[in-house]
């Protein structure tokens, strides 16, 4: 049960950061949740494997804010990395070989 919690608030947080992390017409709409929920449950799964208890708050904190931060990553970089790529292609494209 905890874990669909988990899921739901790490999508929320990334639809979130895809409103406030600048540069969001580079990515597609589904991008920063779809990246938030696969990051909060996938942390939320190793910090039960690593022996937290569901009932205490640390396995929140950590998947939520890992999730935050790699929305906030993902979103600042993936505009960078795109506009590097189109001024390549734009470069191959427009010489004259």
């Amino acid at each position: 049960m905890e874990l669909v919690l988990v899921i739901t608030a790490a999508g929320i947080l990334g639809l979130a950061m895809r409103y406030i992390v600048p540069g969001r017409t580079w990515h597609g709409l589904a991008v920063m949740p779809s990246a938030g929920v696969i990051i909060g449950s996938l942390a939320w799964v190793i910090c039960l494997w690593a022996g937290f208890d569901r009932s205490s708050p640390w396995p929140w904190v950590i998947s939520l804010g890992l999730s935050v931060i790699g929305c906030i990553f993902i979103g600042l970089r993936l505009p960078k990395n795109r506009s590097e790529a189109d001024k390549e292609l734009w470069a191959k494209l427009t010489t004259v070989s």
